[in-house]
């Protein structure tokens, strides 16, 4: 068995991906590089492939013009061409970013500026036609550069131009090419730069240069050597313009031994799952909950045999969770969980595609530990890592697991250094950290201090020698009895709830707290059927009495979690599902919520759940 590259971080600093890749196919030409799925059959690409790919496609886009120093913007969702054309530009010293897909076209806008984008690669016509209406207003751009052009009938702009024949006019250069192009790369150069979500004002492009990247990327293979020990398959379909994406689907295969697999069709994530049957995952927690929510129903819609098997088995589970995080065993009640193991929780993971997992990685936020228990408990063992944009690829902490008990994010990478400013902010300091925002002095400063020391705007504290994350610092609400409350604690219970896809809880500077609820409207119909509850839409749904009870029970069952002061007192239900692609809607691409935002857009809904007659009563004796 081949073992994986070698790490060295202070080799790795002194390098870029794309000399990487030149490496890897002269020492690997042989070995899978990844695989993706074209008209319902997976194509292997090998590295000499892989690297063919990039020279060819380095050398069309040379012939466009494209200069050291140009920005080139990329929106699609995860394929192969994507890291591909990331790859080819960055081996002419281009600076590449992604642009989320669900970004709407005003964030489009705003980044292709900002960046100051020569050339837009776009996945296909979804993604023209949000540039289109504004291309010519931007004075940066050269080209439109779109991937699969199938859809496009009778597209006429005379910066568009199709990749596929962009690579039939370009020469073919062979990978001799290639590695002059990434020699002349320098590594302490902007490679790339990551837009952050954006949930306080304008997103901020963070600027990671070449070797850094490398070097802290290989922090997470140091911290999880299994990555390097043998090939995993992953699944590629995090969105490449965030870090972590990146690392999954481009940086770790170069300096570990992940082989990623990309789907025909990013919105079938479910089926690429199930067929890949990957043995590592690198996950946020949105898909986690969502996908313990379809077992939770499954369960629950099952024969009533069955459904009192799986409890009972889930029972068991739960006893054997709590043993192993408290290191406890027992050989007779280990025997019975494996039995329910190969039982019932075997064929529920195998139609998921889990049943070959050894390792799965969230990371992206914080996952609530009802369902990190939850996958636990049915043998799955995921553990939770910490990181940021600014970390530049690299995690600040991580659980090692296996199994680890849920409620922290772990420890420490080696060469990593962590700890907490007097008011709880984690600090971190390594010297393989993001360079700067772009065109942002002031934030830069704000963030970088002279000290080494970055400051992450997160709240948190040491449990047993692993780090648990609090809130972020903005965002604690303070009641108008002086309680200071997480919101973000609450608002991860609620979510553990296979009705609910978003919560957002209000109550700074008020008596008591609320909440808005966004329904997850597959489950929750899936609910309203089999109660036979009607309902024509969403709105429907989320006005219908029945669905009110069954979130208001939702809403009990996790106040019994929570202190007095955290209890949600009154709640109300989104009339409509949040859309990121939506102009001016209170949520970024990536889902997260500009909490500023969210209450003035619901504010007649949120000031309806407050009984203001004390503060009228009081302005009104107090007017002069």
């Amino acid at each position: 068995m081949t073992a994986g590259p070698p790490l060295d971080r202070e080799v790795l600093r002194r390098k870029s991906a794309p000399l990487l890749l030149c490496e890897r196919a002269r020492a690997q030409p042989d070995s899978v590089a990844f695989r993706s799925k074209h008209l319902g059959r997976y194509r292997e690409r090998r590295w000499c492939d892989y690297a063919a790919l990039v020279a060819h496609t380095s050398r069309a886009f040379a012939a466009l013009g494209l200069c050291r120093g140009d920005r080139v913007a990329i929106m699609g969702d995860a394929c192969e061409e994507w890291g591909i054309c990331d790859l080819a530009a960055q081996s002419l010293g281009a600076i590449v970013y992604g642009i989320y897909p669900t970004a709407a076209a005003s964030e489009v806008e705003y980044q292709l500026r900002d960046g100051g984008a020569a050339l837009f690669i776009a996945e296909n016509q979804e993604y023209v036609d949000k540039i289109l209406p504004f291309a010519d207003r931007l004075r940066d751009l050269n080209w439109i550069v779109v991937i699969d052009d199938s859809a496009m009938f009778g597209y006429e702009h005379h910066k568009l131009r199709s990749y596929h024949a962009l690579l039939a006019a370009a020469e073919e250069v062979d990978l001799a090419w290639l590695e002059q192009q990434a020699e002349r790369i320098d590594p302490g150069a902007p490679a790339f730069i990551v837009y952050t979500s954006g949930t306080t004002g304008a997103p901020k492009g963070a600027v990671v240069t070449h070797g850094k990247h490398l070097a802290a990327a290989a922090n997470i293979v140091e911290h999880y050597p299994i990555l390097a020990q043998k090939a995993h398959r992953t699944v590629g379909y995090l969105p490449l313009c965030h870090v972590l994406g990146r690392d999954v689907a481009t940086t770790l295969p170069l300096v570990s031994r992940l082989v990623p697999h990309f789907g025909e069709h990013s919105e079938d994530l479910a089926t690429t799952l199930f067929e890949t049957a990957p043995s590592v995952l690198f996950t946020v927690p949105r898909y986690l909950q969502k996908l313990a929510a379809h077992v939770l129903l499954g369960i629950h819609n099952s024969s009533g045999i069955k459904r009192r098997t799986a409890e009972l088995a889930m029972k068991l589970a739960r006893g054997h969770a709590q043993r192993r995080w408290s290191g406890e065993s027992g050989f007779a009640q280990d025997a019975l969980y494996r039995a329910c193991r190969a039982g019932v929780f075997a064929p529920i993971l195998n139609k998921l595609g889990f049943d070959r997992l050894e390792l799965v990685i969230c990371a992206g936020a914080p996952l609530p530990a009802q369902t990190m228990a939850l996958w636990q408990m049915l043998g799955v063992n995921v553990v939770e890592m910490y990181g940021q944009t600014e970390t530049a690829g690299g995690i600040i902490c991580g659980q090692r697991g296996p199994f680890a008990r849920p409620g922290d994010v772990g420890t420490a990478p080696l060469g990593w250094q962590v700890k907490l400013a007097g008011d709880g902010e984690v600090l971190v300091k390594s010297p393989d950290l993001f360079e700067a925002y772009w065109n942002n002095p002031e934030a830069t400063r704000a963030i970088k201090g002279e000290d080494g020391w970055l400051r992450t705007g997160d709240i948190g504290e040491w449990c047993d020698g692993a780090l648990r994350l609090v809130d972020r610092a903005r965002d604690f609400i303070v009641t108008s009895g002086g309680k200071t409350i997480s919101p973000s604690f609450i608002e991860n219970i609620l979510r553990t709830s296979p009705y609910v896809a978003e919560a957002i809880v209000f109550g700074d500077g008020r008596n008591y707290l609320t909440a808005l609820i966004e329904i997850e409207a597959e489950t929750v119909s899936d609910w309203a059927r089999s109660h036979d509850v009607p309902y024509t839409g969403f709105t429907s749904l989320a006005t219908n009495a029945d669905v009110v009870r069954l979130i208001g029970a939702e809403i009990e069952r996790a106040n019994g979690e929570l202190s007095r002061p955290e209890q949600i007192k009154d709640f109300r239900i989104l009339p409509k599902a949040l859309d990121p692609e939506e102009e001016g809607e209170p949520i970024t691409p990536t889902r997260k919520v500009k909490r500023h935002l969210m209450y003035e857009r619901f504010k007649t809904l949120v000031d309806a759940m407050y009984d203001d007659r004390e503060q009228r009563l009081i302005a009104a004796s107090a007017a002069v």
